[in-house]
């Protein structure tokens, strides 16, 4: 198989020649990994052993409304700039009828082109966009005094990824990834009534619209808001964070419906673990979510610089070793 096969055969929920590998792989962690600054997508995915490879050239989100902050290099989010009516001028999107909008992932595309490798981009469909240009208290507080605003902002998030993934579904990449975090470690920030309601509705109006595989990434215990999400339709759920979702379970309640993807720790094992840590740590995922397909390997969320370069090492060789199917160890 190659690795886009092995990809869309776990989003399918089959089971492939091996567990797929992909992960989310920031610039400077790349750089780190192949120790120079200049290499192709296409280059840094082979070495690594990665079945998938990622657009960074043009993440498709919607803007933050928010103030942000440079600290070291990175840009940290601050305080929602939209606190009421006044503040809706503020909502400037990038013009999505513009071609030259996807120049970038078009040219994606034509490098990468439907080889190897499976393809895909991130998006936002407007949870976040909310919660950081409304700010998380501002947005509790006009839940109850001022529902119409966020019911606005959330509506010009949803019309502006609707005309995008309109665009997106004719570009020629296999997958799409949507962010939408919106709960801790212990739960939601909001009950699944007010997911429901506020939520569930805008979501699903993108949804419709997507004619590509995809997958939802929520961090935290989402495991209340499942049941709604499923009605989304989504081919896989992303990352079942460890401490705050167990993959075993997931696994068992919605393996059927949903290719799992994740979820070896970041907390610990593979920003101060030891590779022989993060290769239980793979084998145990291989283990609780492997069987049958459905099932991609990768980090609890992403691979930031402060990864230790010998654990991702690790676990790009742990899922080779253990991941053959059928499943033997």
């Amino acid at each position: 198989m190659t690795s886009r096969e092995r990809i869309l055969a776990a989003l399918a929920l089959k089971q492939p020649d091996r567990v797929p590998f992909a992960d989310d792989v920031n610039l400077e962690t790349r750089q780190k990994l192949m120790n120079r600054e200049k290499f192709s997508d296409l280059e840094f995915a082979n070495t690594l052993g990665l079945d998938a490879i990622d657009c960074r050239a043009n993440d498709y989100y919607a803007p933050f409304f928010c103030a942000t902050k440079i600290m070291d290099g990175h840009e940290f989010l601050g305080e929602g700039l939209i606190k009421a009516e006044k503040d809706l001028y503020l909502l400037k999107f990038p013009n999505p009828r513009e071609e030259r909008f996807y120049d970038p992932i078009k040219r994606f595309v034509e490098t990468v082109g439907k080889g190897e490798k499976a393809t895909f981009t991130y998006m936002s469909w407007g949870v976040e966009g909310v919660l950081n240009s409304l700010g998380v208290e501002v947005f509790c507080y006009a839940l109850y005094e001022n529902f119409k605003l966020v019911e606005t902002v959330f509506n010009r998030y949803v019309e502006w990824n609707c005309m995008v993934m309109e665009r997106l579904n004719t570009v020629g990449i296999d997958f799409i990834i949507t962010y939408n975090n919106i709960a801790y470690n212990s739960g939601p920030l909001v009950s699944p009534q007010v997911f429901r309601e506020v939520f569930l509705p805008g979501l699903k109006k993108v949804a419709e619209v997507c004619k590509l595989p995809w997958v939802y990434h929520g961090d935290g215990n989402i495991m209340p808001l499942m049941d709604d999400l499923l009605t989304l339709g989504m081919n896989g759920l992303h990352p079942i964070q460890p401490g705050a979702m167990d993959l075993k379970t997931v696994k068992e309640r919605y393996g059927k419906r949903l290719c799992l993807w994740g979820n070896v720790d970041l907390t610990y094992i593979l920003t101060r673990g030891t590779p022989e840590e993060v290769e239980e740590d793979v084998k145990r995922c291989i283990r609780e979510a492997g069987d049958k397909g459905g099932f991609i390997l990768g980090s609890s969320n992403c691979l930031p610089l402060y990864c230790k370069r010998e654990n991702i090492w690790a676990m790009a060789n742990a899922v080779k070793k253990y991941g053959k199917y059928p499943l033997s160890f």
